[in-house]
């Protein structure tokens, strides 16, 4: 029974949603009231177990709450006996339907918890890589022990060196433990794992195949873990899931602050990584249909704040000037030395090396992805996400910058944002004539107006995607002028576009049509927080077009994840992107990624992206003076005063 009297904060995680409630109302009744399904089968009857939510601890201070799971009503013993019979641990997850509110509290509900589970969106491209990986297989016969003979590892030494001329070769020494067990059991034949022709990272008794290895981009929203065949270079699995730090923070400078201000913030942080590392690992190997103590290399990438992150850096340097990083050199590291244990005991973990202060090694492994495409052509690359990190060159000269973009793109801040999953509008159209609008969702390829009548799409939300098209449309159809502010006559022009008050907004679907059974609008902050965003990517494109002297681009490459679902005509209507011939505009998928990829499978292409990273001239943009009138100029749509002649002749052509 809920007290309307009172009211607590409830904060769910990984969406973002928030909400005050009514004192007394369960966890599930009241993330239904966020528009946050949880799953529930049971209906609330304490019989599926399905609505497992994980209340948090500490100081939130981007939320302004502390949370704890204090802050819930105990478990009554309903729960407990259920807990028991089901091996749920009580002091970790609390069953949503029957925990109930009595403070302010944020939690996490679980990807198997979650009725809409999230849409990665980070595949794996096509690489052309010669595969020579960092780890190789040896097979060898060994002397047989007789007495006054040399150890076990020493004649093991002596066979690689006879049979496969390896010398000066170390043996990881937590292997010393069972190599005399493997090669009694392979009656004196062993096939060994070795990392840099140096040490001997795993000991397999007799004649083995399995070589695999793991790439990882760490993003700041998402992690995605490519599981290669390291003798063939195929892709076996790919796995993705949220980056659980965002419970902690959505952008970068809450989880610095987070670090800063809590006792055990670094810890909890890299733990979190760390935990979606292993999870990621026994998933991809599960998916494959291998064991994961099969995986004996990894590599990672990450910007640079979840490079510290991850390696159990704390963060605070990055977080003021001068943003000082603690190395920039790549990094070799045993994995279980991290905490990575979901994979062979001796496995290495490399990490590419950074730029600068926010340009990490994601960067890194966009430039080595795109590398062998670069030419005489001046070419724009732009991983789009909570912070942009922009490349510009051609294969003779590059530059970088970092530029914070803000989550805006992710859905964050925006009335009716979400991130990418099923139900999420993804695309909109507006009629230039009758203001009519018109959707698509994720999970389902039909418009809004082309179905059966009496049926609906069910919308969630709107994702980045989504609302960077409602924004150039509401532009295109004269909905909104140049400033972003809707026009005094958009009502008139259109029947979805109302005033409540002060400002108008935009009803992109109604309550009859809605998940949620509110209508689902576009409001005029919305537009805003888009034009802020675009606006800084914009601006730290623009000074290091002013850095090199140039006035025009040849190329665009649009990477990541969700720059890979941006169209690119109306990124350019809102001015996201400078003018180019948008044949030349193009999405290039997790470029990140695959620049993990190149580096698992080529250990020359670490070397490779060693030389690229101090090659690169970085481009500090905020701290130029130019930052604030270029930032201005770009908050116009498209901007106050560059010209897009390519826009125009779209335009001409009534696309």
């Amino acid at each position: 029974m809920s007290d309307s009297s009172h009211t607590h904060r409830l904060i769910l995680m990984p969406s973002g949603r928030q909400g005050d409630v009514p004192a007394g109302t369960t966890v599930l009744e009241a993330a239904r009231a966020l528009g946050v399904e949880i799953e529930s089968i049971c209906g609330g009857r304490l019989t599926c177990g399905k609505c497992q939510v994980v209340p948090e601890t500490g100081s939130f201070v981007k939320h302004g709450i502390n949370s704890s799971a204090s802050h819930l009503t105990p478990p009554a013993d309903d729960e407990r006996a259920y807990a028991a019979a089901h091996g749920i641990d009580l002091a970790q997850r609390r069953l949503a339907c029957v925990a109930c509110m009595t403070g302010d509290v944020l939690v996490t509900v679980p990807e198997e918890s979650q009725a809409r589970k999230q849409v990665i969106r980070k595949d794996a491209g096509e690489l052309v890589v010669e595969v020579v990986p960092a780890v190789r297989l040896y097979y060898v016969e060994v002397e047989p022990a007789s007495l006054g003979s040399p150890g076990d590892w020493e004649r093991l030494q002596t066979a690689l060196t006879a049979s496969h001329h390896l010398t000066a070769v170390t043996i990881d020494p937590l292997l010393l433990r069972t190599l005399q067990p493997a090669l009694r059991a392979g009656n004196w034949a062993v096939t060994v794992t070795v990392w840099q022709g140096r040490e001997v990272i795993r000991v397999e008794a007799g004649y083995v195949e399995s070589l695999y290895g793991l790439a990882v981009d760490v993003g700041s929203t998402t992690i995605a873990a490519h599981l290669c065949d390291l003798r063939t270079g195929a892709v076996l699995a790919t796995e993705a899931m949220m980056n659980p730090q965002v419970r902690y923070g959505e952008d970068l400078l809450s989880r610095i602050s987070y670090a800063m201000t809590e006792a055990q913030g670094v810890a909890r942080l890299n733990r979190a990584v760390i935990r979606a590392l292993n999870e990621l690992a026994g998933k991809a190997a599960e998916a494959a249909g291998i064991q994961p103590g099969e995986i004996t290399d990894v590599v990672l990438v990450g910007n640079t704040v979840m490079h510290h992150l991850l390696l159990g850096i704390d963060p605070t340097e990055l977080g003021q000037l001068p943003f000082a990083l603690a190395t920039y050199d790549p990094v070799d590291v045993k994995a279980r030395e991290l905490g990575v244990k979901a994979i062979h005991p001796g496995a290495m973990v490399h990490v590419l090396p950074c730029i600068a202060g926010y340009v990490g090694a994601d960067n890194v492994g966009v430039l080595l992805a795109e590398q062998s495409r670069l030419d005489d052509r001046i070419t724009l690359i732009v991983d789009v996400g909570t912070n942009a990190e922009i490349l510009l060159g051609t294969k003779d000269w590059m530059l970088s910058a970092s530029s914070p973009t803000g989550p805006a793109f992710e859905g964050a801040h925006i009335s009716h944002g979400q991130r990418a999953a099923v139900g999420a509008i993804e695309r909109v159209r507006i009629d230039r004539q009758s203001g009519a609008v018109r959707y698509r969702v994720i999970g389902d390829p039909r418009w809004s107006d082309e179905l059966p009548d009496g049926e609906v799409l069910r919308p969630t939300g709107i994702c980045g995607s989504g609302i960077i098209e409602v924004v150039a449309e509401l532009l295109s159809a004269g909905l909104i002028d140049a400033s972003g502010r809707f026009v005094k006559e958009a009502a008139d022009r259109s029947a979805r576009v109302r005033w409540p008050g002060r400002t108008a907004e935009l009803v992109l679907a109604p309550a009859d049509e809605t998940a949620t059974g509110s209508d689902l609008v576009v409001t005029q902050a919305d537009v805003r927080a888009i034009q802020l965003a675009k606006a800084a990517l914009y601006a730290g494109v623009k000074i290091m077009m002013a850095h090199q002297g140039i006035e025009r681009v040849d190329r665009i490459r649009l990477a990541g994840a969700f720059g890979s679902y941006i169209d690119p005509v109306h990124a350019m209507t809102i001015g996201l992107i400078p003018d180019c011939d948008l044949t030349q505009v193009t999405a290039v998928g997790n470029a990140a990624g695959d620049g993990a990829r190149l580096a698992l499978l080529n250990v020359g292409q670490r070397d490779l992206a060693r030389q690229a990273a101090r090659s690169v001239t970085y481009v500090e943009t905020a701290a130029r003076l130019i930052f604030q009138d270029t930032f201005v100029d770009a908050l116009a749509l498209p901007h106050s005063t560059d010209a897009f002649p390519h826009l125009a002749e779209v335009a001409a052509g009534n696309r």
